[in-house]
């Protein structure tokens, strides 16, 4: 006999199911971003929420040149960020509430931490299917979780310092989401730059350009959070 536990709303969607983790929240913060458009806000494994007016994602990146290993913010420079990262719920477990486990022992839900209220979807594999507004309650607080990213690389290399050393630039763009009020907008952060080297050699390499423009980014509810 089939045995667990499921919990189901009105609308039949599934919000807690033994079988796999309900994500909670691992770290939070508030942040400006620097006149470049980026911040880091550390070495987090997890799935992260922006709450700003002006449309903002993030993005993981290794260890390269200077800039650490970990999430960076992206967006206008200055721009205000409250940002939430959630992963399957980590040990030990709270000490009061509903512990879920899975068959093997798997922590797959923990009452004591704050869960990743998911309120709505948004995908597409063109930006013109997914760029554009869409409207919530605006007496609640909510977030935009980039889950799969669009994205745009643009990458150029100028000649800095002795005759063969060069610097490589790379300007982001990311998914991302605005929230003012209960009004979610959806689209691209303005570039960001990142600068790497110096690195020597002749010629000059020539630049290159990265994108995709697959998206899918969920609204998730953080009021009180």
């Amino acid at each position: 006999m089939t045995a667990g536990i499921k919990i189901i709303n009105d609308w039949g969607t599934v919000l807690i199911d033994d079988t796999f983790p309900t994500l909670a929240m691992l770290a939070q913060g508030t942040t400006t971003l620097d006149s470049e458009g980026s911040r880091y806000i550390g070495n987090h494994s997890g799935t992260v929420a922006v709450r700003s007016t002006s449309v903002v994602g993030y993005q993981y990146f290794n260890e390269i040149d200077g800039y650490p290993r970990g999430l960076f913010l992206f967006g206008p420079p200055g721009a205000v960020v409250e940002w939430y990262v959630y992963a399957p719920p980590q040990e030990p477990p709270s000490n009061f509430g509903l512990i879920i486990r899975d068959g093997t022992g798997r922590l797959t839900f923990d009452a004591g931490k704050k869960a990743a209220r998911v309120a709505g979807l948004r995908s597409s594999s063109s930006r013109p299917g997914w760029q554009g507004s869409v409207g919530f309650d605006p007496g609640r607080a909510w977030a935009v979780m980039p889950l799969i990213y669009a994205f745009d690389s643009v990458n150029t290399f100028r000649r800095w310092g002795d005759p063969q050393e060069y610097l490589q630039y790379e300007d982001v763009s990311i998914s991302g989401g605005a929230v003012n009020g209960g009004t979610i907008t959806f689209g691209m952060t303005q570039k960001s730059r990142r600068t790497y080297g110096p690195y020597y050699g002749s010629p000059l390499p020539a630049g290159f350009t990265y994108a995709s423009n697959n998206a899918a980014l969920a609204v998730i509810d953080v009021t009180g959070y």
